[in-house]
């Protein structure tokens, strides 16, 4: 940021097809793209700080040359009405929609809602959300005092990490308040990730590696101290490789890819920013770096990107001073281009009503959407519970259908890649606590061909002070269903038209959640199938059946066999059923032209009790 019987198998069915990939205006380019910008962003991950765009959604200024958000009436081109501001929102959130951006990092803008304006923030909520955009993270206040008000707005917002454009108070002014910003940094982010949005993360200039203290005897910057004095649980870091390159008079990128490398499990978010005079120094307090176009100035960000690859989760572009102008050229130069154009695996940090420990997973299940944001299609081989705390076994994925074991296929990327909406899937996870008066804290663990950062969803789950006890006993899975032997029409006499009734015998035991009780002819035959059948002589008309249980109000009508092969549904209950009498009835009509063989007509039948809920 700026400086400031049979037994049925369950079946659980998805369709998701793996769709053409169209190239958006993002993702290939016919303009040669610099070459310090590499393959850019794997698509997906690309995302913008706001902070860009303060002062254009403010009074509508900063459009530069030619300005590519369009959409925007005449007589709000530069009002500050709260309208006018909305509807300048709007309009970039679509503007970038088209540039392929699938994430923003938020910061208190114009218009933008305070933190007990829910109203607002389910509105700003629906805006994201219709085209297609996820706040990655939220640069804003840090006071501890009001951080439960903040934490309930991210949670409405959707947003995984919160943070600010530096560190928490006191600052880095000296190596006691380095040390109290840590801890205060521990306290804030174990807060919010308890309470289901994310940690807490800091974020760079050049000062966080220009102010150096005696930290157990080892010369360090601030920066490091803060990372090894928090927790990785609950802080991580955004890196400004902009700042950071300006620090280390580096323009090469390999100085912050060694940053990056130095904590690669924890720098979750990564400002992309370009600029100039990046070697140029006077000292330590007088910086001459400025921000530039990204891809137009002097960062070599190849190997900083290398670096991040699987690492960092949202990439937020960032020009301080820049046009809407220089925006376009920004997220042209870094979308993902070649190896770059991915799948990419969104999943919102999800947390779990409170219930008494004991409670059963699937007593207490949350639905976790998982979302391609990527240009290519996303296949996703493996889920999984995982867990730094030692929580994992506190959850429990109930059903899925977003792996081919689980019923699903590849998922399509959606607009502004390809028609129509995003691919999704579902992971069904459940809740179980084992302890009483906690917080269980584990994540979603995807296996995909995306970028390894993306892979990662947050559960949070709290028990109360309840435990659940008590005795009972096992019902054992049955799906009964007797047919005594029987059922004879007598004698079908020649030269006489008649119709013919006989039944059969049937009792029913069921404990599933259904079922469903189905009659099958299992000969093919194109002129024998559902007909009795003596040797080589067929009747022409087809033998019908229904099965009329106690109390039948009407009697159900008699309906003929299905001829393919397939099932014909006779019955069903919508719960478990013990010892139900049912008879099975019989009817065959005879003409009196009818050319009968002596012998024997028959049929042998296939009955089958099926459930779909076991």
């Amino acid at each position: 940021m700026g400086r400031s019987s049979r037994r049925a198998i369950t079946r659980v069915a998805a369709v998701a097809a793996g769709a053409a990939v169209l190239a958006g205006p993002t993702v290939a380019q016919a303009q040669e793209r610099p070459e310090r910008v590499g393959n850019g962003v794997p698509t997906g991950q690309v995302g913008v700080q706001l902070f860009n765009y303060g002062g254009y959604l403010n009074n509508g200024g900063g459009t530069g040359t030619a300005n590519p958000v369009t959409g925007v009436s005449e007589g709000c081109a530069t009002s500050t009405t709260a309208a006018c501001r909305a509807e300048r929102l709007e309009a970039l959130f679509a503007f970038l929609q088209r540039k392929g951006v699938t994430n923003i990092e938020l910061f208190g803008h114009a218009g933008f809602p305070t933190s007990n304006d829910l109203a607002g923030l389910q509105a700003y909520r629906a805006l994201m959300d219709k085209y297609g955009l996820h706040a990655g993270g939220w640069h804003g206040s840090m006071n501890e005092a009001q951080w439960d008000t903040r934490i309930n707005a991210a949670k409405i917002l959707g947003a995984d990490y919160i943070g600010s454009g530096g560190v928490a108070d006191p600052g880095i002014n000296s190596y006691g308040a380095v040390l109290a910003s840590a801890q205060a940094l521990n306290r804030l982010g174990k807060r919010a990730v308890e309470a289901g949005v994310g940690p807490a993360y800091i974020h760079n200039h050049e000062q966080e590696f220009d102010r150096k203290y005696a930290d157990d005897g080892v010369l360090k910057t601030a920066f490091d101290i803060i990372m090894d004095r928090t927790d990785p649980r609950y802080v991580v870091a955004e890196v400004d490789a902009f700042w950071s390159s300006d620090a280390f008079n580096d323009d090469t990128g390999a100085e912050t890819a060694a940053l990056i490398n130095k904590y690669p499990n924890r720098v979750k978010l990564l400002h992309a920013k370009d600029g100039i005079n990046v070697t140029q120094n006077g000292n330590n307090s007088s910086r001459a770096g400025s921000p530039r176009a990204f891809g137009t100035g002097e960062v070599d960000y190849r190997p900083i990107f290398a670096a991040a690859k699987d690492r960092v989760q949202y990439y937020h572009q960032e020009q301080d001073g820049g046009t809407l102008t220089d925006a376009d050229t920004s997220l042209t130069n870094i979308a993902g281009t070649g190896p770059n154009v991915t799948g990419a695996v969104l999943g919102f940090p999800t947390s779990f009503p409170e219930v008494p420990a004991g409670t059963p997973a699937a007593a207490n299940v949350v639905p976790v959407v998982l979302q391609n944001t990527g240009a290519a299609p996303l296949t996703i081989t493996n889920i999984t519970i995982g867990s730094d705390t030692g929580d994992a076994g506190d959850f429990q994925i109930v059903s899925q259908n977003c792996t081919a074991a689980g019923g699903g296929g590849a998922l399509a990327p959606g607009a502004p890649w390809a028609e129509g909406p995003r691919g999704t899937c579902t992971v069904n996870v459940g809740f179980k606590p084992t302890k009483t008066n906690y917080t269980s804290v584990a994540r979603l663990q995807i296996t995909s061909n995306a970028d390894n950062a993306t892979e990662r969803v947050l559960l949070v789950g709290r028990s109360g002070n309840q435990s659940l006890g008590g005795v009972g006993g096992t019902v054992p899975s049955v799906l009964q269903l007797s047919i005594p032997a029987g059922g004879s029409f007598g004698t079908f006499v020649p030269g006489v038209a008649a119709t013919y009734t006989t039944a059969l015998g049937a009792t029913v035991t069921s404990t599933a959640g259904n079922a469903t009780l189905t009659v099958t002819d299992p000969d093919t035959g194109a002129a024998t199938s559902g007909r009795l059948v003596n040797g080589a002589f067929t009747l022409t008309n087809p033998l019908t059946m229904r099965a009329v249980g106690l109390g039948d109000t009407p009697l159900p009508s008699y309906t003929a066999l299905n001829t393919d092969g397939s099932a014909r549904v006779l019955r069903t209950w919508n719960g478990p059923v013990t010892n139900e009498n049912l008879t099975l009835g019989f009817q065959q009509a005879v003409t009196a032209t009818e050319p009968l063989r002596a012998g024997d007509y028959s049929k042998t039948l296939v009955f089958e009790l099926s459930t779909t809920a076991p």
